[in-house]
């Protein structure tokens, strides 16, 4: 008799929607592709050349770029503000050739599933996967906390949801929650590159603490309140102590909220608090931190410049965290969406509540000054990390939610 025919491999095509910069849920997305079963065949498109498809290529993982068209590729929500004839010239000069082109590569790589990372990765393969009979895979990495056309898009044009946490998955609408599954993000530090860092060897060699926070600069990862924290830490004695840096993309769009901060630290008189930028080796940092800290909100009105801002978060299970936890480092954070699944309180990290400097700065001033019981929450993380959110754990979780949408859609 004949060998059985060996199974077909499940084709799975990753649309790249965000290609600017490799924050948490593109960095997710990489762990795991580079992790996925033999049983699974990746194919990545970004749409556009840059530090994402670079970051994929740079790790062994083959990408293809097709970019839908400078309007579409272009971030801020300025397109909805546009009228109904622009937006219509922008669906047929950019959407449309962007639709066949991805629908031949479809075709072409015979594909049985499309994920996307947000609304926008939905809204662009939505067309495309519908000719084709394939479904789409959306991964919810955030609160669902607007309302519009992109929250329908990222809610209905999916056949399966998967939820990096409890917390975000909160935020669905009914119909669309009963389509979702949790699956915790997973990661694994020996991942990670790190090397010496010569300058916060210096610091730690003074016996300055060392806080860091990893996110890109955009209000809702609340650098404002870090900010008022550390000139309370400060006005208790922390100045020559006490190092903060701020690792993570300066976004252009949130050029005037990025002003506004440094001339409040410049008002606070605080030295001691660094941008950054995005780093070629963040994870270095986390070598040696004393603590990370995310004070991130899912919703508050910022006042500067003489108007309202108002901010809606998009937090879910950050991936910081995880890296920090996974590095035996202590974590601060906000008690929102997923992140009270990942932080235990008082074990792994302390929880505050979001929009409290002063309660901030008391969590943060508790770890600084009792290094054992921090090294102790550390420990614990790294432990929580291992036996809960490993990457193997995080494949296996979204391989069943494809195979899922695979044989029901």
């Amino acid at each position: 008799m004949p060998p059985p025919a060996a199974a077909e491999p499940l084709r799975v095509l990753y649309l790249v929607a965000d290609h600017t910069r490799m924050a948490g849920a593109n960095r997710s997305l990489l762990e795991l592709v580079r992790n996925l079963p033999a049983g699974v065949e990746a194919h990545v498109v970004v749409t556009a050349p840059g530090t994402v498809a670079e970051a994929f290529r740079s790790a062994g993982v083959p990408c293809e770029v097709i970019e839908p068209g400078p309007a579409m590729n272009t971030f801020g929500g300025w397109i909805m503000g546009t009228s109904a004839a622009a937006r219509l010239g922008i669906v047929v000069r950019e959407l449309l050739p962007f639709t066949v082109r991805l629908g031949r590569v479809l075709r072409r790589r015979r594909i049985r599933l499309v994920h996307v990372n947000d609304g926008r990765g939905a809204l662009l393969a939505a067309a495309a996967a519908r000719l084709a009979r394939v479904p789409v895979v959306g991964h919810l990495h955030g609160e669902l906390l607007f309302s519009g056309l992109g929250r329908w898009v990222m809610e209905r044009v999916p056949a399966r949801i998967a939820a990096v946490s409890e917390g975000a998955r909160r935020t669905l609408s009914p119909r669309a929650r009963r389509k979702a599954v949790t699956v915790y993000n997973g990661m694994t530090a020996a991942a990670l590159p790190t090397h010496p860092v010569p300058f916060l060897e210096s610091l730690r060699a003074r016996g300055v603490r060392v806080v860091c926070c990893f996110a890109s600069l955009t209000p809702f990862k609340g650098c404002h309140h870090l900010v008022a924290a550390l000139a309370e830490l400060n006005a208790r004695g922390w100045r020559e102590r006490l190092a903060v840096f701020w690792i993570g993309d300066l976004i252009p769009v949130h050029a005037d909220y990025r002003a506004w901060l440094e001339r409040t630290i410049a008002e606070h008189g605080i030295d001691n608090f660094t941008f950054t930028g995005w780093r070629d080796s963040p994870f270095s940092f986390y070598r040696y931190a004393d603590a990370t800290v995310l004070p991130s909100v899912s919703g508050e009105t910022l006042r500067f410049d003489g108007r309202e801002h108002r901010v809606v978060g998009s937090e879910g299970f950050p991936i910081t965290n995880l890296e920090a936890m996974s590095f035996g480092v202590p974590v601060v954070a906000t008690r929102i969406s997923g992140v009270p699944e990942q932080v235990e309180h008082g074990a792994t990290g302390l929880l505050v509540p979001p929009g409290d400097a002063t309660a901030l700065a008391d969590a943060l001033e508790r770890l600084l000054a009792d290094p054992a019981a921090a090294a102790a929450m550390g420990r614990a993380g790294a432990a929580r990390v291992e036996a809960l959110f490993s990457t193997r754990a995080f494949v296996e979780g979204m391989v069943r939610v494809y195979r899922d949408a695979a044989t029901k859609s």
